[in-house]
């Protein structure tokens, strides 16, 4: 009888365990994302041999470098990185941040990673997106 009733002891320590491991995966996941809530971007544009990003941001100016990373998608599973760019280290400001990207680009259906890093020696990322566009 001793037996039985460890064996549920160990069992609810376990599942408290568990649960404390999935709370605590939970308020991590939360922390790592506040930051990232301040910046979201609208689908690029390409016109006149630039790629165009714009970012709204809300929060206080942040010094910040924008890294864009280009792709063409040729099907499904065919990627083609055709350019890894660096803008000038824009200042972040409240509202609508415009990046450009000078790549000459062909008709097609590309796939474009923006990097929004802290312009300091650590480059904390602070946000990531990854969205498509079509040059016709």
């Amino acid at each position: 009888m001793m037996n039985k009733k460890a064996g549920q002891a160990d069992t609810i320590k376990r599942m408290v365990l568990i649960l404390l491991g999935i709370i605590a995966a939970l308020v991590l996941a939360i922390v790592l994302t506040v930051g990232a809530a301040a910046i979201d971007a609208e689908d690029p544009v390409y016109i006149n041999g630039k790629l165009v990003a714009a970012f709204q941001y809300n929060g206080d100016p942040r010094e910040v470098w924008v890294q864009c990373t280009i792709s063409r998608v040729d099907d499904l599973f065919a990627e083609e990185q055709v350019g890894d760019l660096l803008t000038n280290a824009p200042t972040f400001t409240t509202g609508r941040n415009i990046c450009e990207f000078p790549i000459d680009l062909e008709p097609g259906t590309y796939k474009v990673r923006l990097y929004v890093r802290e312009r300091n020696e650590g480059a904390v990322r602070l946000a990531a997106f990854i969205k498509n566009f079509e040059i016709v």
